[in-house]
């Protein structure tokens, strides 16, 4: 994008130098600028025409001035807004000021594309541009008649100059009239100096607006172009490229599903197989504890009958009679 930001700060220092700079000149100077204003013959005549072609020339600088600063400011939004897409934000209009123009074209193209209207750029670039000549109004108006001020100061003093000349005609030995000509037409020549060096100045900074307000124009519509109508895109070629996008990411999204199920197959399997696994080693882990107790039960008969031969018992034990039966007998 091109610099509006620092060609506006450029032309606000150029302005509060040439004010401080006339400014000196005429404190240092002021003796010899004064009768440069005033004439004794037309009075204070010259010093009004003067001041208000100065007056007039001093509004129009401090509008320009504001307009320098404005889009100074709107050059820093937009500056901003590019950084945030860039960066990917989220909300890239998050805190900026929604009187700014990138935000009121990003609004406009948002109310377009709710109600599925026909997004023509040309057609918002113009209501822009016609916004900001409507800006332009006083400054237009200023440019326009500050060499005209000059004119109607001199039409004035050359007035007041012919009529005195009328006067003298009647009474030829009045030199009052003499003076009041010669005052008038030097008033005259000093309105139309001071207009013509207004003018100078002030078409030179109206120029450098005129730059910047076409820079900043272009650079929001470059903004637009580049970052902004592609989220808003409504063309049939656009359309047609998102269903294609739209159809990858899905084949996409099928590959990824086939193998995720692939991938539990082999889960599937493998679970098997462990089960399998686990169930051939719990039978051979009873079949284990099957010959165990068998073997055991053996070897308990084997320590059985060996007791049994060891001290001779038998099977079924003999009843034995009481005492008292033996001490009967």
């Amino acid at each position: 994008m091109k610099p509006v930001k620092a060609r506006a700060y450029t032309s606000l220092f150029l302005i509060v130098g040439v004010l401080l700079l006339t400014s000196a000149v005429i404190f240092i100077f002021r003796e010899v600028l004064t009768p440069f204003f005033y004439s004794k013959q037309l009075g204070t005549l010259g010093i009004v025409l003067n001041l208000a072609i100065i007056l007039l020339f001093l509004m129009g600088l401090t509008r320009m001035m504001a307009l320098f600063l404005s889009y100074a400011h709107e050059e820093a939004v937009l500056e901003r807004f590019v950084d945030r897409v860039k960066d990917n934000a989220a909300n890239p209009l998050h805190k900026l000021d929604n009187q700014s123009l990138i935000v009121e074209r990003v609004n406009a193209l948002q109310i377009l594309y709710d109600q599925n209207a026909e997004i023509n750029q040309g057609s918002l670039a113009s209501i822009v541009a016609a916004g900001e000549s409507a800006r332009f109004t006083l400054v237009r108006f200023v440019h326009n008649i500050l060499i005209i001020s000059g004119v109607f100061g001199t039409v004035v003093s050359l007035s007041v100059a012919l009529f005195s000349a009328e006067g003298l005609l009647n009474t030829p030995d009045d030199m009052q009239k003499m003076g009041a000509i010669l005052g008038g037409m030097s008033t005259a020549l000093k309105t139309t100096i001071t207009a013509i060096l207004c003018y100078a100045v002030f078409s030179y900074f109206h120029l450098r607006l005129q730059d910047i307000r076409t820079q900043l124009l272009a650079n929001l519509e470059q903004t637009t172009a580049l970052y902004v109508m592609p989220h808003f895109r409504t063309t049939e070629g656009s359309i047609l490229n998102d269903v294609s996008i739209l159809t990858t990411e899905l084949r996409q999204a099928a590959e990824a599903v086939i193998k995720i199920q692939e991938r539990f197959l082999q889960a599937g399997d493998r679970l098997q197989l462990a089960v399998d696994d686990l169930q051939g080693q719990i039978s051979t882990i009873g079949h284990s504890l099957a010959r165990t107790v068998e073997t055991n039960s053996d070897d308990l008969r084997v320590i059985r009958e060996s007791i049994r031969e060891g001290f001779r018992l038998d099977d079924k034990p003999v009843p034995t009679l009481p005492k008292t039966a033996l001490i009967s007998r």
